[in-house]
């Protein structure tokens, strides 16, 4: 199963079995390890299945095996019949409510293991294996070339994104760009704009609040100067997270606590993208790796914390953070965590996402990238003003995100499940929270959304994960 690459011939094209011969044989799945775009395969033998993926991760596979049978998904909750509260992780538990999530093969139940980026899972009638790849290399900041200028620099990070763009046989009248007004996913929408003028289908959730007018003068001044087709928004406000009647409140079945977090407005989005005719997503997730500095020794080994309202065996376990993750990746850690987060439910309505900043190409191209062109992402913003864009759109006055979003709906739905609820919690009753201090922080909480905001991330993941548990 992988993604269509554009100009390349496959000997995989049989839609009914076919014997072949042991070199065929060897050829098919050498194919399968070369290819260049996103991919799983299964073999199936007498000792049993492999399963092996190849570069990134844009919609996770979650495997699970009992009494003889294997089964998997890209939706963590369709594995429903594996998931039970006695079942949980202790290790992701402590990550998540830490703050520190990792990527690899483990999840939030011990039952069910992630098919990570290069890995390899065995499984025969005795149980599922999982084998970790070599490490990525990593490229180190380097040097410009004699003669190499700005708009030489930005001149290349254009063609390259044009190259990725022609890997995959996108249809421009069913393709969608992420264009929230940020330099990573715009960047990447101007060049498919560019590349298809007038066919590209612009969308965004509208943040609202302070800088909501901010967004909106921004994100016009982009359609105008570039050419996109009819814009699609949706309002983040209409659709606050944990509201009554909302998704993760009125179906938590069907919702993993790793689903995103603006879960109600983000599926708003994507039925609107269905119902224009879109398949396909072009988002921005791991743009912060061309402004990431890695030191070739990795740095200090990280201390850390955890939150006042995680409980002893939180923080027992703080120690083992790190221990038994994916080694080095291609694409960037925080964007594969990122891709598990926001992929799945694009996927549930038949949405496919392309996220051009996991490329390889363009992973190593930004860590090449001189230290000065790192700073403060001079690269993408030097791109904006080459392309002619006002000065509006290349330096924002104020920061555009969600954040009061979730401090009303902390303030406003989750400390109100969580008053209900009481100590009545199973990550209370399994040593993970402290409930006296949760109960002190909830209240805090409860004071208004300026008093939630400290708490917000924390409350709101607390509420996600007792709302699924619960749906067992």
């Amino acid at each position: 199963m992988r993604e269509r690459a554009a100009g390349r011939a496959s000997l995989l094209r049989s839609t009914t079995p076919v014997r072949v011969d042991a070199a065929l044989y060897a050829r098919a799945v050498e194919e399968c390890r070369q290819w260049p775009l996103q991919s799983v395969w299964t073999e199936a033998g007498p000792d049993g299945l492999r399963l092996a993926t190849g570069l990134g991760g844009v919609c996770p596979l979650y495997l699970a095996h009992a009494q003889g049978k294997l089964t998997g998904s890209w939706q963590l909750m369709d594995l429903r019949a594996h998931q039970a509260p006695g079942k949980l992780d202790e290790k992701e538990v402590m990550r998540l409510l830490s703050g520190h999530p990792r990527y690899g093969h483990d999840t939030l139940f011990t039952s069910i293991k992630r098919l990570s980026e290069r890995s390899t899972a065995y499984a025969d009638a005795e149980g599922l294996r999982l084998v970790y790849p070599a490490p990525a290399e990593h490229a180190q900041p380097s040097e410009l070339s004699e003669g190499t200028d700005g708009p030489a620099l930005v001149g290349a990070f254009e063609a390259l994104v044009d190259h990725i763009y022609a890997r995959r046989p996108l249809t421009p009248a069913r393709t969608a760009a992420q264009l929230s007004g940020g330099k990573d996913s715009t960047n990447l929408a101007i060049s498919l704009a560019l590349a298809h003028p007038g066919l590209i289908t612009p969308c965004a959730l509208l943040i609202g609040g302070e800088a909501g007018g901010q967004q909106v003068a921004r994100r016009r001044m982009v359609i105008d100067h570039t050419g996109f087709a009819p814009d699609v928004t949706v309002s983040a406000t209409e659709h606050p997270p944990l509201a009554p009647g909302g998704l993760r409140r009125a179906h938590p079945e069907a919702v993993s606590p790793l689903d995103e977090p603006h879960l109600e407005a983000a599926d708003a989005l994507a039925q609107a993208l269905v119902a224009r005719g879109i398949t396909t997503v072009v988002a921005g997730f791991g743009g912060d790796e061309v402004a990431r500095v890695r030191r070739p020794d990795g740095g200090p080994v990280r201390t850390p914390e955890a939150p006042a309202w995680c409980g002893e065996r939180v923080r027992d376990l703080l120690g083992e953070v790190d221990t038994g993750i994916s080694p080095a990746t291609v694409a960037p850690e925080t964007a594969l965590v990122a891709l598990e987060v926001a992929t799945p439910l694009l996927a549930r309505r038949g949405l496919w996402t392309v996220a051009p900043f996991t490329d390889r190409d363009l992973v190593r191209f930004g860590q090449r990238l001189p230290l000065e062109w790192k700073r403060d992402k001079r690269l993408l913003t030097e791109r904006f003003a080459a392309r002619g864009l006002p000065d509006e759109v290349v330096h924002p006055v104020l920061r555009e995100n969600f954040g009061h979003l979730m401090n009303h709906a902390v303030e406003q739905y989750a400390t109100g499940l969580l008053r209900g609820w009481g100590k009545d919690l199973h990550l209370i009753d399994q040593g993970y929270l402290d409930a006296a201090v949760l109960n002190e922080t909830v209240e805090r909480a409860a004071l208004g959304p300026r008093e939630a905001a400290p708490y917000r991330t924390g409350l709101f993941l607390i509420t996600a994960i007792e709302l699924a548990l619960r749906a067992l």
